[in-house]
């Protein structure tokens, strides 16, 4: 088997306006933030794309820093951010094709997101540790 290693350090921008893991599509998170984080671990860690969906809202915007930014959706425009679809897409593919997987997201503290006016926006600076686990003649397209 071959393993694919992924350590990066993530400024997770869990939008309490735009997440909600238990909660439906569009409502405001109940659970504290700590939970989100958890169940994406358990999603992707299980490879469930069910789990996964649920921990956010549609209107989803993964922030990206600088150097990944790219044009993700193929409309000619540079993306800064991807949303729900291009997240749970990304997903799906890495766990059609992996053996296993082993997220975790390492670190403390949350902070208001100063690109919010309302406050209620949250950034999560975190380490993503990613590693996947496939057939050495798996090949993984996204």
């Amino acid at each position: 088997m071959r393993r694919l290693t992924e350590t990066v350090f993530l400024f997770v921008s869990i939008l309490l306006l735009m997440s909600g893991c238990g909660s439906g599509s569009q409502e405001i998170a109940i659970e504290p933030w700590e939970v989100l984080l958890a169940d994406l671990e358990y999603a992707w860690n299980f490879m469930n794309i069910y789990a996964l969906d649920n921990c956010f809202r549609d209107d989803l915007m993964h922030h990206q820093q600088e150097v990944d930014w790219y044009d993700y959706n193929g409309d000619g425009i540079i993306d800064t951010y991807w949303g729900l679809d291009l997240e749970l897409h990304f997903a799906e593919t890495a766990f059609n094709a992996a053996d296993s997987i082993f997220f975790t997201l390492s670190g403390s503290g949350a902070y208001v997101w100063p690109d919010d006016s309302t406050g209620k926006s949250i950034q999560i600076p975190r380490i993503l540790t990613k590693e996947i686990w496939f057939q050495s003649n798996t090949t993984l397209e996204v």
